[in-house]
Order: C-alpha cells, then structure tokens, then sequence
C-alpha cells in the first residue's frame, strides 16, 4: 500500500509517496508502527494521517480481522493488508455468490486487499460478473447502459452508461455493500461511477461503475482501492490484527481532531 500526500500550500506543487504496507522497508515496518489510520478526502488536497495510538471517541469503528494464512502460499501477498470478504450488496439485495468464490484458494489466489494504492476496486470474475448483472437490472429503468462489447475503460471496466454532456447521472443508484466478518464498506452517489475522459458517444458521455474485472488485468485478488475509500475512516491495528472502518466526512473527522483541511 503506498499512501500520496500533498504538502504545497496551494494543492498542487508537490506530492509523494509513502510505502505503509507490511514489507521489511515500509514506513511501518521501519518505524514500528504498530496502528495507524487515515481519512482519504474526496477533494484532492485533502486527507488526515495518524500514526500510532489514538483515543477517537467520534468514530464508532466496526472491526474485520486481517487475514493471515500461517504457510507461505505462492499466489498470497503477505506485506498487504488482507481482509476476508463474505458477501456483496446491490441496492440491499445479496449477491448469490459462493463462500468459496470469495475466499483465497489453496495456492493464495482470491486474497481480498484493502490498498490505498490502487484507485478503483477489482472483483475476481464470477463475482464482478454477478455485480455487473444486477447493477446493470436495478439501474436499467434511470440508466441507460453503452451497449458497446469492444469498449471497456482501463481494459477491467465495462460496466458503462450513457449520460447527457453536461450532466450528471442520477442521484439515486443501488449502492454496492461490501461485507466482512464484523464491518462493511459501502460505495454510494458519485463514488459509483465514473466520467471516461475524453469517451463520448453522439451527445452522450460514458460513465463507468468502479468496480472491475479483475481476471482481465490480470490480477489474482480482490483490491479495494482508495477511490471507495474516500470519506471512510481506516484504521490498521497490528497488535490486535485487524482493520477498522467507519464511514464520516474528512473535513469534519478533521474538525474534530483540531485541524484544519
């Protein structure tokens, strides 16, 4: 996981990287950061970062252990931070996906990573195949799908829409819940789709849902990117070996903790 920050005084000047992952040279590894957490802001020169221990008492955090296997397996990332995710949501409807779909296999592959490094999130094929089937069904009455086999954006993402030039897409979409053991993630409103730049179909702009194919890129896992995590607070706890979540606004989880955003 690499986290960007921008420390210009008008946003724009000057950014970096920091490596936060579990590896032997990450920030955490070196400095022995035993619980961090952060806010992503929905506006690009906005975020908090907080390193160590700290008493939040205006976030209500639900829990999800990391996951862990004890052996080396060859197609498991073990310096990400691996959640197990159970199930999906469509506009309050579970998805009927397999336990097993959503579980790492015996060589590792299917591990579910929560990596701020990584913009959109990527869903294995069964399971992105299942989202795309019934966002497409619930969205069908408001949006109209592109209709275009040989277009997917970024090669994983072909779950797209027509949308008015100059327009937005409707304020009302099925949100998409994402559920663990203990905590969920859910992507709603303007998190959902997004504008491809430059795509244009006659007086139409192409829209597309942030979750991808991962089969098509290739990547073995799921990858839950910083984009559906904007306006979440996340936090990693390595002592206790678990991840924690809790939807709120940047701007006023900054308010609260003295700072200024």
């Amino acid at each position: 996981m690499a986290t960007a920050f921008d420390t210009s005084p008008d946003g724009v000047v000057t950014a970096g990287l920091l490596g936060m992952n579990r590896g032997a040279l990450s920030f955490v590894s070196q400095a022995s950061t035993r619980r961090f957490s952060y806010c992503i802001s929905d506006r690009d020169d906005a975020g908090v970062l907080l390193l160590g221990h700290s008493d939040l008492p205006f976030l209500p955090l639900n829990y999800t252990p990391l996951y862990q296997p004890s052996l080396p397996l060859p197609y498991f990332d073990r310096v990400a931070y691996s959640v197990q995710l159970l199930g999906i949501r469509v506009g309050g409807k579970p998805l009927p996906i397999p336990a097993s779909v959503l579980a790492p296999d015996h060589t590792g592959a299917g591990q579910t990573m929560v990596d701020s490094g990584t913009q959109f999130t990527f869903l294995l094929g069964d399971a992105y195949s299942a989202l795309k089937s019934e966002f497409l069904k619930q969205t069908k009455p408001v949006l109209p799908a592109l209709n275009d086999p040989s277009f997917a954006f970024q090669e994983a993402f072909d779950t797209c829409f027509r949308v008015p030039q100059g327009r937005a897409p409707p304020a009302r979409l099925p949100a998409v819940t994402l559920l663990f053991n203990g905590a969920e993630m859910t992507v709603a409103g303007d998190r959902l789709l997004y504008k491809v730049p430059g795509e244009r179909r006659g007086g139409d702009g192409v829209w597309c849902l942030t979750f991808g194919n991962s089969d098509v890129v290739p990547i073995t896992a799921y990858v839950i990117g910083h984009h559906h995590q904007m306006n979440v607070w996340v936090e990693y706890d390595l002592e206790r070996g678990r991840v924690g979540l809790a939807p709120i606004r940047c701007d006023v989880a900054s308010e609260r903790l003295g700072l200024m955003l």
